[in-house]
């Protein structure tokens, strides 16, 4: 959902909004210098303000943000929790996966055991392995493009061939670690859904990269949307997407 925030009488979009946030937060940064730290609270109380949800709520806020280096230090605190909370819940992922394969190869044991018997001889059956191919998705140097918003500049479609395949999604610029979920969707909404898979984020250098397992054989050649969504943002970003050969 965007932003309510107004200009002139005009709403502003959210790339707008974020925009506007980052550079007040430059400016707040270099603002109010205290070099000396007077009346600062502490590192205990910034860290309790960086994991408070709203931190305007905590009373300790009213000094942070008349103090450059009081907010400098509880922002990296943000930074600090945000990725504690990330890697917690990409254990979790891990155990689960841990779970799925040892039951998939529990099930997996029971077939052979299941094929062995109903065929002694033991003659083997072919599997046709499937050839995963690799793509790249470079969104880096796009503008956002959120559901139901008109991006400020054209974009450049993305190319992709109907087939199981391992995309490399490269985020756009100033996006965040975590997990993404990586979709193929008919339109801009997320209830046009075709495929859809998980990744964490990577970073090399300034980039953020998503790597997911896509299978598109099942979709026909045309005209689709690339979505991109962080778990912790929730919103869903969509760039032009065409399969074809």
């Amino acid at each position: 959902m965007g932003h309510n925030a107004e200009v002139d009488g005009a709403p502003l979009s959210d790339d707008e909004f974020r925009r506007i946030h980052r550079t007040l937060q430059e400016l707040a940064l270099a603002a109010y210098p205290n070099p000396e730290r007077k009346g600062c609270p502490g590192r205990e109380v910034l860290r309790d303000i960086a994991n408070t949800p709203w931190p305007a709520d905590h009373p300790g806020y009213d000094h942070v943000k008349h103090c450059s280096p009081c907010l400098r230090e509880m922002l990296g605190l943000q930074e600090e929790i945000f990725v504690a909370k990330t890697r917690r819940r990409y254990r979790m992922y891990r155990i689960a996966i841990a779970a799925v394969l040892v039951l998939a190869v529990g099930i997996g044991f029971a077939a052979w055991r299941l094929a062995r018997h109903s065929n002694p001889s033991g003659a083997t059956t072919n599997i046709t392995s499937i050839v995963h191919q690799r793509r790249i998705a470079d969104l880096f140097d796009e503008p956002d493009a959120l559901r139901g918003a008109e991006p400020q500049k054209p974009l450049k479609t993305i190319h992709l061939p109907p087939a199981p395949l391992e995309l490399k999604v490269i985020l756009p610029r100033f996006s965040r670690p975590g997990v993404y979920q990586i979709a193929i969707c008919r339109d801009r909404s997320e209830n046009s859904t075709l495929v859809k898979a998980v990744g964490r984020a990577v970073a090399d250098g300034p980039r953020q990269i998503v790597t997911v397992m896509l299978d598109l054989s099942g979709l026909n050649k045309g005209s689709y949307w690339l979505s991109t969504r962080s778990e912790d943002e929730g919103a869903s970003y969509y760039f032009p997407l065409h399969l074809g050969s």
